[in-house]
């Protein structure tokens, strides 16, 4: 597998001095750093921890496509958009495992069921983190959120189980599960 230099791909779509690119490059640190803790702690091969670095760094890359003013992305799409966006972005850059990534990090999944009767901007399918490298960037994206002033503070797990609890039974089920197998 070739190395991927996430630095050009980011700077292909954020310029380093945008306030997009501000709140886009703690975040996705953050992420990356608890990412690459819980792989180590699981034992995963250097060749997955040196992916999850990758896709991690990278997961968020639709954002610059979607309206989101409070951190710096002036696109026209909603803001879920940024999974499909981010599959799209990293495809046409040749990344298609990195792609995957993008599309399924939408936190502990959702289910179709639940994209058609919520009205959301997805395509109408079951979306889940299906790898161990998915899933492991999609649990460390729990803890933190693309707010400034809150981009580098980790969430606690109780934080974010009462955030996932609004999503329902499944989340919550599937978040006591990954926090048994992921720990922290």
């Amino acid at each position: 597998m070739r190395q991927v230099n996430y630095f050009a791909v980011i700077h292909k779509y954020l310029t380093p001095d945008s306030f997009a690119y501000a709140i886009y490059l703690p975040h996705v640190a953050a992420v990356t750093f608890k990412a690459l803790r819980v792989a180590r702690r699981l034992g995963l091969s250097v060749e997955q921890l040196r992916f999850i670095e990758e896709a991690a760094m990278l997961h968020d890359i639709g954002v610059v496509k979607v309206a989101a003013e409070w951190m710096g992305c002036t696109g026209k799409l909603p803001y879920l958009s940024h999974l499909v966006e981010g599959q799209r972005i990293l495809e046409a850059e040749g990344l298609p495992r990195h792609a995957r990534v993008a599309a399924r990090h939408v936190g502990l999944g959702i289910t179709k069921k639940e994209i058609v009767t919520l009205g959301l901007p997805l395509p109408p399918r079951d979306i889940f983190p299906e790898t161990i490298e998915e899933q492991v960037i999609s649990w460390a994206d729990l803890f933190f959120s693309k707010v400034q002033g809150e981009l580098w503070r980790e969430k606690t797990p109780d934080e974010v189980r009462q955030h996932v609890a609004k999503y329902g039974e499944r989340a919550t089920r599937t978040f006591d599960e990954w926090l048994m197998r992921f720990g922290d």
